[in-house]
């Protein structure tokens, strides 16, 4: 297996930061399924990275620019003050001004120590040098102490007691330990006017399907239901049968994800990709016919109890297992009946094992020499397929 040098990225679908191999053309989300051209991430990435660092260089800049404006500023308000004749002193301090005693010919005299300007102060201020010459310092009067009044402690508030919780205790017999061990609540499906919803439908997806009669184990969808919700169907372990009308056109990631006991399922004709994990875990599920216009089998998306696999096309693709990605579903290649071992198209069989490593039944009828639109054998009279009547093209 050869080392990945992996990469960090953001899926273009659901946001996610994930992971890829830099010297794979694509790559798959390991969330949502995904697939990423990562050419093209990797020049968005390079692109984004570079503006960034060009955003970074012009932020400095101007960060800079304002410093040496504001510098300048500083410095022509200190030329315009000398030029007056003007001073900047430092406000008033909110503390009490020291005094130093100086010796006179009348006695001592208190003069105040003024602290050193600064001039970057902001709240400085002008004086006229002119007009103050000549005043005498002003002597702030003494403050006096103020004696702080003892106030009574507060009481605290009492705390407001809180009634338990009573929980009903379930009467179990004493040797019955699977129910000590299910004795937690069943969570209730939601209602509608009273009465439980077995479909929970929002703007024609199928959120969730509620098992209400364990009796009913086949399902048909209703006729509102265009799209299936990720995980709408998932851990089901009642139903058995599965039918989608052809008005739903796309069943999300791990739909039916672990429905152990579904052994049937009719996809709709306007569906187009068979999503991530889709059929996961359906181990009862042996065949599944997959219509026409199924364009895509997604990596990792039928990997179940799938013993065969009939197209209606044979340009539906489908993943190999790599060190990229997982196989779309497991391919029987020791005859053990441990995966797909055999795909059926216009009622012919092929052996999985010879056919998957194609990617669909289309390439591996070229490789063979066969019609690549049906899988005939092409006439040595004209060359052509005797069943579509299609010459040989490729």
């Amino acid at each position: 297996m050869t080392r990945l040098d992996l990469i960090e990225m953001e899926c273009t679908s659901c946001k996610n930061v994930i992971f890829g191999d830099k010297n794979a053309e694509y790559w798959y989300c390991g969330i949502c399924g995904k697939r990423i051209d990562l050419k093209a991430s990797a020049e968005l990435q390079e692109k984004e990275n570079k503006l960034k660092a060009k955003e970074a260089e012009l932020k400095i800049r101007e960060n800079a620019l304002r410093k040496k404006e504001a510098e300048l500023r500083e410095k022509e308000e200190i030329i315009k003050a000398l030029e007056n004749g003007e001073e900047l002193i430092k406000p008033k301090a909110p503390v009490t001004p020291t005094f130093k005693a100086t010796q006179t010919a009348d006695g001592v005299v208190p003069t105040l120590v003024r602290p050193d300007t600064v001039l970057n102060n902001p709240e400085m201020k002008f004086t006229n040098l002119a007009g103050d010459a000549n005043k005498k310092p002003e002597i702030p009067a003494p403050v006096k102490p103020v004696t702080p009044v003892a106030s009574a402690p507060v009481k605290p508030a009492e705390p407001i007691p809180v009634k338990p919780e009573i929980k009903q205790e379930i009467p179990v017999a004493e040797n019955d330990v699977s129910a000590l061990q299910n004795k937690k609540p069943k969570v209730q499906p939601p209602v509608s006017d009273g009465k439980p919803k077995e479909f929970e439908i929002t703007e024609h997806t199928l959120v969730k399907y509620n098992t209400l009669n364990p009796n009913i184990v086949k399902v048909s969808l209703p006729a509102n239901v265009w799209r299936i919700g990720s995980g709408a169907f998932k851990g089901n372990t009642n139903i058995t049968s599965v039918v989608c009308s052809d008005n739903v056109t796309e069943i999300c990631d791990s739909a039916f994800m672990d429905c152990t006991s579904l052994t049937e399922i009719k996809l709709s004709n306007e569906m187009t990709k068979i999503n991530y994990k889709t059929f996961n875990g359906c181990d009862k599920l042996k065949s599944i016919t997959i219509p026409e216009n199924v364009k895509e089998i997604m990596c990792d998306s039928m990997v179940c109890g799938l013993e065969e696999i009939v197209f209606k096309s044979p340009r539906t693709t489908w993943e190999q297992a790599s060190d990229v990605v997982d196989a779309s579903f497991a391919i029987d290649k020791n005859g053990k009946g441990k995966g797909v071992n055999r795909f059926i198209f216009r009622g012919t069989e092929y052996k999985a094992v010879d056919v998957f490593k194609h990617g669909c039944l289309t390439n591996y009828f070229k490789a063979n020499g066969l019609c690549q639109y049906c899988g005939s054998k092409f006439s040595f009279v004209n060359g052509k397929c005797p069943n579509c009547k299609t010459k040989k093209d490729y």
